[in-house]
């Protein structure tokens, strides 16, 4: 069996980005190595890690249409919820929208401008 076990964020400040993530998205830090520089791994409630640690290059932040991995895709069933929560605490790149089909979505960036989407099908894929 295979499946995804976490993401890995590379970050300039890996103690304020884990604590957008905290803040934000009520996640549990399962690893700290208390180094200097530390790494952190961060659990969602559906048991999904994400991953902070120390960048050692830095980039501009891309558009969602730029080559490589461009976002983190959060499933809710509450978008308008999650979007009311969030539009006035982190920066909305994309406001809340619904397509023809019934999916809603937005898009937001976190601390270092990483881009978050988030998402509501009316059926799961």
């Amino acid at each position: 069996m295979l499946y995804l076990e976490h993401v890995g964020i590379s970050a300039k400040d890996t103690k304020s980005l884990k604590d957008w993530y905290v803040k934000h998205f009520d996640l549990e830090v399962v690893y700290d190595n208390k180094k200097e520089k530390p790494t952190f791994i961060l659990k969602f409630k559906d048991g999904g890690f994400l991953e902070i640690y120390s960048a050692e290059s830095f980039s501009d932040t891309f558009d969602n249409k730029h080559q490589g991995i461009r976002h983190l895709a959060f499933a809710t069933d509450d978008i308008e919820g999650e979007y009311e929560r969030l539009k006035n605490k982190v920066f909305i790149e994309k406001e809340l929208t619904e397509n023809d089909k019934g999916v809603k979505t937005f898009f937001l960036r976190d601390l270092e401008g990483n881009l978050i989407h988030y998402i509501q099908r009316p059926n799961p894929l």
